[in-house]
């Protein structure tokens, strides 16, 4: 039925118009991959995404141990998640931008090492208001292309939060302290585990949910995004010591 109705009613790229499909493979080229991965404490390059030694430390051992992303959030990849929350055909974009980003990272990196994927939740308001959780679309592409097990019921939202976007870095980590809790420590226990969103920012929300899985008996966490916010320039010291 679904191929029939492709038949008659063409799907039409949602950036320009062309037919074919939602998201044609033209402005999926335009899409950026992220040619370097980041630590997800201090956001300065790393190799593979792993965090640093000094960052563990920093996090008393309660940080994710990586954090891969496909995408910069830049461009038509922005635009595609900002316009998913509006409409079914916006929707039908991001798992398109979703299984074009496992499926070259999968080439990429090969497999991920982890017994559970898990999404992170979105709050009941938000959840309520948009009908959706953009990282359960994003985690079900992950859980698919790298063949990992997939769990939406075991992390939670607590509390609602306010918007990220209006928070400052040390604002963000404030705000969604305490906003986390797993529905049962007895299938985290001694389990590695992939955390996924759709767009990794400062870090606060994966950080937060990681230290949560770590001391529910996680043997370790790692994180994917669909996307990472990038900054412009890095011309710190730090940067050149990194």
């Amino acid at each position: 039925m679904e191929n029939i109705l492709k038949y008659l009613f063409p799907p039409k790229c949602i950036f320009c118009g062309v037919q074919g499909d939602i998201f044609c493979e033209t402005c999926l080229a335009e899409c950026s991959l992220l040619t370097s991965q980041y630590c997800l404490v201090c956001d300065l390059p790393s190799e593979n995404g792993n965090t640093h030694e000094r960052c563990l430390k920093r996090f008393g051992g309660l940080a994710p141990a990586r954090l891969l992303c496909a995408y910069s959030y830049s461009g038509k990849v922005r635009d595609c998640i900002k316009f998913s929350k509006y409409g079914a055909r916006q929707f039908l974009s991001l798992r398109k931008l979703c299984m074009e980003a496992t499926s070259v990272c999968a080439e990429i990196w090969g497999s991920v090492a982890a017994d559970l994927c898990l999404p992170i939740p979105s709050s009941p308001k938000k959840l309520s208001y948009r009908g959706f959780n953009q990282a359960n679309m994003v985690a079900e592409e992950v859980s698919r292309s790298f063949k990992i097990p997939l769990r939406k019921d075991l992390l939670v939202r607590s509390r609602n939060t306010e918007a990220q976007h209006t928070q400052s870095r040390e604002g963000r980590r404030e705000n969604v302290k305490g906003s986390f809790a797993v529905t049962d420590r007895r299938e985290l226990a001694g389990r590695k585990i992939l955390l996924v969103d759709d767009i990794s920012t400062t870090g606060a929300t994966f950080l937060e949910s990681a230290r949560v899985l770590n001391e529910a008996g996680a043997a370790e966490v790692q994180c994917f995004a669909l996307s990472k916010r990038e900054k412009v320039c890095y011309n710190s010291p730090a940067y050149a010591r990194a």
